[in-house]
């Protein structure tokens, strides 16, 4: 290898180490969830195993007061805990700079060439944040990707203005549902869960219950239902299950239902004269909308039910982590390039992770559905 050439294939290689710094920075823009695990060091290194495991409580028991005389202690084994366990998925993208390129544009300079390393990289980082963020909502179909909100409330969709979770849906490998759930009713469960410590608020939009407005609508009753939802699934730590209080923070939304929502706030504006936005007072200006405890972001990546109804994800992101087998030494994403392969012709990279998207349980997300009217 001449000079030239090794100078160029040494850059090359500095280029792609550094830019592993880059795709992991810019995980933290993929979406508002991801963004608060990664901000938030909600990552937990050093996994091992198939799957990642925590465990939740099972049993419900209260002691009993007694007198204080003299008296026995009766004694007795139980088991208080669930295992709860994800798999840990793994995921790759790899680029290449061609041979071809490298010879004919060592004329231009090594820099158009690391320009066309730079495009071919940005390209390879985005293909890995998509899949990231289609991750985020997963209804845990796929075995080969984390298990997502949508799996999480058991891939709840509207029926005739109301709520349906088919039956036998598991989080983590715990049934929420042996039965089914055909309609949302309060309770310890909830009728149709099967543990107190294992569900998740599951509601349709024509049912939410106390609403000011009459309707039941998305387009009318909007904050209401974030509001109703953000009281709703606010639990002390002795009946979450984790032994945390669970207190939602997120609001997850489609297009259409970010624009609805804005449209409620901006008619608000227009009707009180109430500046609702900026310090500069700007009209129409929500970067994100504050109800109750949540705060609310456009996501385009939130999917519709399967019968093509759209749904709101709410959530407490504090309830969320990231599990992966790598060590903190090896971070969360790694890459490697190599441009002396006698298979390759010219220079391949890759960038590679592998976690488990863990939610402690399912009573930290909750959901509303029929939304589209």
């Amino acid at each position: 290898m001449g000079l030239q050439d090794a100078q160029t294939a040494q850059g090359m290689a500095t280029r792609h180490r550094r830019s592993v710094k880059a795709v992991m920075s810019g995980m933290d823009k993929i979406n508002a969830l991801w963004g608060k695990m990664i901000k938030g060091n909600q990552i937990k290194y050093g996994g091992y195993g198939t799957y990642a495991e925590w465990y939740v409580r099972k049993l419900k028991e209260t002691s009993s007061w007694v007198t204080g005389q003299l008296g026995s202690r009766s004694f007795e084994e139980k088991d208080p805990m669930d295992k709860a366990e994800v798999p840990y998925c793994f995921i790759d993208q790899t680029y290449g700079v061609s041979e071809k390129s490298v010879k004919t544009n060592r004329a231009a300079g090594s820099e158009k060439l690391y320009d066309i390393q730079k495009e071919n990289a940005y390209n390879a980082q985005n293909a890995l944040y998509r899949a990231l963020s289609t991750a985020l909502y997963s209804n845990g179909t796929d075995a080969l990707s984390p298990v997502g909100l949508a799996a999480i409330v058991g891939d709840a969709y509207e029926t005739t203005g109301n709520i349906t979770v088919d039956a036998l849906k598991a989080y983590a490998g715990i049934t929420m549902t042996t039965g089914g759930v055909s309609a949302w009713t309060d309770g310890d469960p909830p009728t149709g869960w099967d543990t107190t410590y294992w569900y998740p608020l599951v509601q349709n939009v024509h049912e939410i219950p106390l609403v000011v407005e009459t309707g039941n609508k998305w387009s009318a009753e909007a904050i209401y239902d974030l509001d109703w939802m953000a009281e709703r699934m606010t639990y002390s730590a002795d009946v979450s299950g984790t032994g945390d209080i669970v207190r939602p923070d997120m609001a997850l939304m489609g297009q259409d239902n970010w624009n609805t929502l804005k449209g409620i706030l901006t008619k608000s504006q227009l009707t009180y004269n109430v500046m609702l936005g900026d310090k500069d007072a700007t009209l129409s200006n929500f970067p994100n909308v504050k109800v109750n405890s949540l705060t609310c972001y456009r996501d385009d990546n939130v999917p519709a039910d399967k019968n093509g109804v759209e749904r709101v994800f709410v959530l407490d992101s504090k309830s969320f982590y990231i599990d992966s087998l790598n060590t903190k030494g090896e971070g969360l994403i790694e890459g490697d390039w190599k441009q002396d392969d006698p298979e390759v012709v010219g220079g391949v990279g890759v960038y590679k992770a592998n976690l488990a998207l863990v939610c402690k349980t399912p009573k930290a997300v909750g959901v509303i559905t029929g939304c589209n009217d």
